[in-house]
């Protein structure tokens, strides 16, 4: 991914906090699996904060993919 002035060190760590649950249960995985796992994250955090990085993280993704 390229570090671009959007991607916050906050929204790194929830990215690489993400990928370590599917490196640690060694489940192989693409963006679009991330994604969809953050979004599932997103909709069970409560910290309005959050659901906001996870949302850009999101977006960033999509961006990614296309």
């Amino acid at each position: 991914m390229i570090y671009d002035n959007r991607m916050t060190q906050e929204m790194l760590a929830l990215l690489g906090s993400t990928v370590t649950r599917f490196m640690r249960e060694g489940i192989p995985f693409e963006l679009h699996e991330l994604s969809q796992a953050m979004q599932i994250l997103k909709e069970n955090e409560i910290n309005p904060e959050i659901k906001q990085r996870y949302e850009a993280i999101i977006r960033l993704l999509s961006e990614l993919m296309h």
